[in-house]
C-alpha cells in the first residue's frame, strides 16, 4: 500500500469506521468512507454500485463492498480505491446486501438469491481471491443480515421475493412466510428456525445479545397496521417473540421499520443494552436488560447505521453526520464527515491493531 495512504494515519488499538454513501444530488454516484473513531475521513473512493454494507477486513488493510443491486458483484478494495478481488453473482443469482468473515479471517460468507427459484443461498468464499467455494441453501426466501457465532450461522429470510426485472419490487406480499435460521457454518446442515409471529412481518437484522439470545429487527411490509417490528430468538422457541414497549406510541413512530440493530458485547460494561436505528421513525432506539427492555428513544433524523466497539457506539445518520453514544448519552461527533452525500444503512467497525 502506498505510503500515507488512510489506514497508515490511523491510531492502533482504535477502530476505524467505514459505510457506503451516494450523492446527495445525483442519486447515481456511490462511494466508500472509511474513518477514524473521531470521525474525520481517512480513505475516500468511488464503488460502480449502490452500496448496501462495507466491512473492513479483520487482519489485512483492505475494504469489503457488498450491494443489493442485480448484477452488481461482491468486490474488494484497498484503501485507495485500487480494485483488490471480485465475485461476480452465478447465473440466475443476486447478492442480498450482507457478508461475514470466518473468525480466522479466510472465508467470507454473503447472502444470495435465485431470483427464478425464488429461494435463498449462503455463498462460502475464499475471503482473499473472492473465489466462491460453495452455496448453501437458507430454507426461505430473501435471504438478508447474516450472523456468525462459534460454527454456527444466523440468516434472517425476510420471505420476500424479487425479480430483476421488477426493479427489487417485492412480489409476494400476500403469501411472504420470514424465519429465521440457525445453519452449520462447516456443512450447512439447518440446525433451528424460527418463524416470524405475523405473516408480513419481514425479518431483516439482528444481533447477538450477551445471554445468547438473538434481537431481530424486522419490517412490515403491510400498510394496514403498526405492530412491533423487535423480535427475540430463543432456542427454546420455534417462533420469534414480539417485544412490546410501554410506550403506546413507540410501534406506530416506528412505522413498522427497523434498520441497524447493535448489541453491546459481553464485554462492555453495557453488555445486554442494544441500539436500533429506525429511519422512517427518525429516531434510535435503546433496549437494556439482554435487550428484552424498551427504555426509550432518541429523536435523530434518518438514523442509519450502528457501529459497537467495546463501551461506544456511532451512528450515521441522514447527510453525512455522525453521532457518538457513550455511557447512554448521545451527542453528534461531525455535522457533515463529508459536504453532500446521503448516507447507506449501515455501519461497520474494526479494531486496528
Amino acid at each position: 500500500m502506498a505510503a500515507g495512504s488512510g489506514v497508515l494515519l490511523a491510531k492502533r488499538n482504535r477502530p476505524l469506521l467505514i459505510s457506503g454513501y451516494r450523492d446527495e444530488h445525483t442519486q447515481t454516484q456511490f462511494g466508500i468512507l472509511v474513518m477514524n473513531a473521531d470521525g474525520k475521513a481517512m480513505a475516500d473512493f468511488p464503488v460502480p454500485h449502490r452500496v448496501h454494507t462495507a466491512d473492513l477486513y479483520p487482519f489485512t488493510e483492505r475494504t469489503l463492498v457488498s450491494s443489493r443491486e442485480p448484477g452488481a458483484s461482491l468486490r474488494s478494495f484497498d484503501f485507495d480505491g485500487r480494485s483488490v478481488a471480485e465475485l461476480s453473482p452465478p447465473a440466475n443469482m443476486h447478492f442480498e446486501g450482507h457478508s461475514v468473515f470466518s473468525a480466522d479471517g479466510k472465508t467470507l460468507f454473503t447472502t444470495a438469491s435465485n431470483y427464478r427459484e425464488g429461494l435463498g443461498y449462503i455463498l462460502a468464499a475464499d475471503a482473499d481471491t473472492l473465489t466462491l467455494q460453495g452455496i448453501w441453501p437458507t430454507r426461505g426466501t430473501g435471504p438478508h443480515e447474516l450472523l456468525l457465532w462459534d460454527d454456527h450461522i444466523y440468516i434472517a429470510n425476510t420471505g420476500v421475493r424479487t425479480h430483476p426485472d421488477s426493479n427489487r419490487k417485492a412480489l409476494n406480499i400476500d403469501s411472504m412466510q420470514s424465519t429465521l435460521v440457525k445453519i452449520s457454518s462447516r456443512t450447512g446442515e439447518l440446525l433451528h428456525q424460527w418463524h416470524s409471529p405475523l405473516q408480513a412481518l419481514s425479518a431483516r437484522h439482528l444481533d447477538r445479545l450477551a445471554n445468547g439470545d438473538l434481537l431481530v429487527g424486522c419490517q412490515y411490509q403491510l400498510k394496514t397496521d403498526r405492530p412491533p417490528c423487535v423480535t427475540l430468538a430463543t432456542e427454546s422457541s420455534n417462533t420469534l417473540r414480539s417485544l412490546e414497549a410501554e410506550n403506546q406510541w413507540f410501534n406506530w413512530n416506528m412505522q413498522g421499520y427497523t434498520s441497524s440493530v447493535r448489541a453491546f458485547p459481553a464485554s462492555s460494561r453495557h453488555a445486554g443494552e442494544v441500539l436500533i436505528s429506525n429511519p422512517r421513525g427518525h429516531s434510535l432506539s435503546h433496549w437494556q436488560e439482554s435487550g428484552k427492555v424498551f427504555t426509550g428513544t432518541s429523536p435523530m433524523s434518518y438514523a442509519k447505521g450502528i457501529a459497537i466497539e467495546g463501551n461506544h457506539a456511532w451512528i450515521t445518520a441522514g447527510a453525512g453526520e455522525l453521532w457518538r453514544w457513550e455511557n447512554g448519552t448521545i451527542q453528534p461527533l461531525r455535522t457533515s464527515v463529508k459536504e453532500g452525500i446521503w448516507w447507506e444503512n449501515h455501519l461497520h467497525s474494526r479494531l486496528i491493531t
